[in-house]
């Protein structure tokens, strides 16, 4: 079982899963938009979400996608973990490669279909440009 956090240097560090969904019939991926009203709102994001008590990081990827796009996805492994401390708090990411379970499932409207070339046109929060450039490196490979 995971902590959700803990101290670490002085920061809480939270413990975030979240979901590289990637779309089998033309290798898109989804994205959200922040929603107003909290941090980093109008930037773009991966979905994802705090580690609940009892929760791995994948279950938690899992009930996030599901929760904010409408999509339940299969979180196969960990791509990367990334430690970042924003001015708001220290987080730990672990960014998961997903598949939508139902590939004729709908997203919720919020959300975006875009190829890896497009990615690094959206702004995202800075702790994501590792992945951001990982994704394009491996479009153009």
């Amino acid at each position: 079982m995971t902590e959700p956090s803990h101290a670490y240097e002085g920061f809480k560090t939270t413990l975030v899963g979240i979901g590289i969904i990637r779309r089998p019939s033309d290798g898109r991926f989804l994205i959200r938009e922040r929603p107003p009203g909290t941090v980093y709102a109008g930037y773009w994001e991966f979905p994802g979400g705090k580690v609940e008590p009892g929760e791995t990081p994948a279950e938690t990827t899992e009930r996030e996608c599901l929760e904010e796009t409408g999509l339940a996805v299969k979180a196969h492994h960990l791509r990367a973990q990334i430690e970042h401390t924003y001015p708001h708090g220290r987080v730990r990411l672990h960014f998961f490669d997903c598949t939508p379970i139902d590939p004729s499932a709908q997203a919720d409207a919020a959300c975006r279909w875009i190829p890896a070339s497009e990615l690094t046109s959206y702004r995202f929060p800075e702790a994501n440009e590792p992945i951001l450039a990982q994704l394009v490196a491996e479009a153009t490979a």
